[in-house]
């Protein structure tokens, strides 16, 4: 039983030190906010060793590691109101929505594509819209700092970033299904 154990643990540590930055990666592509991603990283190890019987082959690490984190990010969103650890709900929920589990990184689908899709997406919106965007997830700022910032009201600035967020899922949507576009 001791040498079960001690096995477990050997193969458990050898699959943290392989996939550590990549589930931190993955898990910060679903908008988390940056000083929550170690958290629910080790969260994810954490579960993962009290199932770590229920992982068929060590192989399979990664896809079964962003499935546990995945499902710990969905249930930060339905107690989001307890801790903030995510940039945005609605963003998060694109995120999550777009996020393959299975590809290993640097197949199609890893999280590098799905940002750099993302990046081609926020492009096409105006510049009036991006910075709205912009100031909103990667300054998080909220709707009135926002308003007063570009000179707008805060209910145009929440309608703005509404449309935002359907066009950037039609986005996404689009280049998953084209990748080449």
């Amino acid at each position: 039983m001791k040498a079960d154990r001690n096995r477990r643990l050997a193969e458990l540590d050898a699959v943290v030190r392989e996939q550590h930055a990549s589930l931190r990666y993955f898990i910060r592509s679903l908008g988390v906010n940056f000083a929550w991603v170690d958290d629910l990283a080790q969260e994810t190890f954490l579960i993962a060793y009290r199932k770590w019987h229920e992982l068929d082959d060590s192989a399979n690490a990664g896809p079964w590691l962003r499935r546990i984190a995945r499902n710990l990010v969905m249930n930060e969103m339905a107690k989001s109101g307890r801790r903030q650890r995510l940039i945005d709900e609605n963003l998060t929920t694109l995120l999550i929505e777009a996020a393959p589990i299975g590809p290993e990184p640097g197949e199609l689908g890893d999280a590098e594509v799905r940002h750099q899709a993302l990046r081609g997406c926020l492009e096409r919106l105006t510049l009036r819209t991006r910075k709205v965007v912009e100031a909103r997830y990667f300054r998080d700022r909220n709707a009135t700092e926002i308003a007063a910032e570009l000179s707008m009201t805060s209910v145009a600035v929440r309608k703005v970033l509404f449309n935002a967020r359907q066009n950037l899922a039609a986005c996404l949507n689009s280049a998953q299904m084209d990748p080449n576009s």
